[in-house]
């Protein structure tokens, strides 16, 4: 490299440090410093914005300056664009950013307790699953995020996450057998995997479709609406609509930025917040059975299970719940706050 190249390039470096510096600068200030006219609220997340997510982002961003009068400005992050879900996380702890929208599985990373949500058909249904995290499970959970420094705002739905593959229908854990299955960075997910005889393996979302493309991974399982707003029915033919594992997400903020608000702002963002927790678990709902038309519509084999063959997922997982339990700090009490609500609603 030339030395005029060269001092270009550290140019641009150097250009590059301060603007970062200069955005995490002035995250820190906006979390800290509230007598200001404007409190800016950097709201992050991984999905595209054709997502519900986005979608429930944008209404929160509209809501919550329209309630304020212009006291808050939200501005929303989507596709990545300040890191992946556990960078999110950890920038929302040490409050570069204000907040952002991580799935449990995620979370419970940075406590093992919070497995329980990613335990393997724990929950019957999503209305099951939400009653309790927003009710009696929350009550348990909420304070540990808490203790991390997240203020959990609320729980939501994302849906239950289904298996993609090429000309390979699972519907037993057969199926399954020698497959390479992207899956989260979640010792629950992966040692389900594992039991239903498929090789796991983890990797950042973000790299996921190139994987797929490549033939690095056979297949890989999210919740519908993720695997259908990112297109990876254009690199996977076969949909199963197993439902092994639900998705929960969190939004998740900065406590110690919360903390700052005065009561009345306080009111504002927990109104707002609430907007967003009703809306992503409605649209959810809404574009379930949208996003399966979708999948057949762009030439995907939707295969769905019977609750038989669920129940042969079911038995072959049947020790993760014990795993749960005897290494990663898991109750009985949990599984059952958990299953709480499963007869009811299930």
């Amino acid at each position: 490299m030339s030395k005029s190249a060269k001092r270009i390039f550290a140019l641009i470096l150097v250009i590059a440090v301060a603007a970062t510096a200069g955005l995490f600068a002035k995250m820190n200030y906006n979390s800290t410093h509230n007598t200001q006219d404007t409190i800016v609220v950097r709201l992050a997340h991984v999905v595209a914005e054709d997502n519900p997510i986005h979608q429930a982002s944008l209404i929160f961003q509209e809501e919550l300056e329209r309630i304020s009068n212009g006291r808050f400005e939200v501005r929303i992050y989507p596709n990545s664009a300040l890191g992946g879900d556990r960078q999110q996380v950890e920038s929302t702890i040490l409050g570069y950013i204000q907040g952002c929208v991580p799935p449990s599985g995620t979370l419970s990373a940075f406590d093992q307790r919070l497995m329980v949500i990613d335990l393997p058909f724990v929950f019957k249904s999503g209305e099951a699953a939400t009653a309790t995290l927003n009710g009696e499970l929350g009550e348990v959970l909420d304070p540990i995020l808490e203790e991390l420094g997240i203020y959990p705002m609320g729980w939501t739905e994302s849906g239950f996450r289904h298996i993609t593959t090429n000309d390979n229908p699972v519907t037993s854990p057969d199926d399954l057998k020698g497959l390479s299955v992207r899956t989260m960075e979640n010792p629950i997910h992966v040692a389900s995997f594992r039991a239903w005889g498929a090789n796991p393996t983890p990797m950042a979302f973000s790299e996921l479709f190139t994987a797929l493309q490549q033939g690095t991974v056979d297949a890989q399982e999210n919740p519908i609406m993720v695997t259908m707003s990112n297109r990876l029915f254009e690199v996977q033919n076969t949909l199963s609509l197993t439902g092994h594992f639900f998705s929960a997400g969190c939004i998740s903020f900065n406590k110690e930025f919360v903390d700052s608000l005065t009561e009345e702002e306080k009111a504002w963002f927990d109104e707002a917040g609430q907007h967003f927790v009703d809306n992503l678990t409605r649209l959810v709902r809404e574009q379930e059975q949208d996003y399966i038309q979708q999948a057949r519509d762009e030439g995907m084999n939707v295969v769905e299970l019977t609750s038989e063959q669920k129940d042969a997922f079911i038995e072959a997982a049947a020790d993760v719940y014990d795993l749960f339990i005897e290494q990663y700090n898991g109750s009985q009490e949990l599984i059952d706050l958990a299953m709480l609500y499963n007869d009811e609603l299930g």
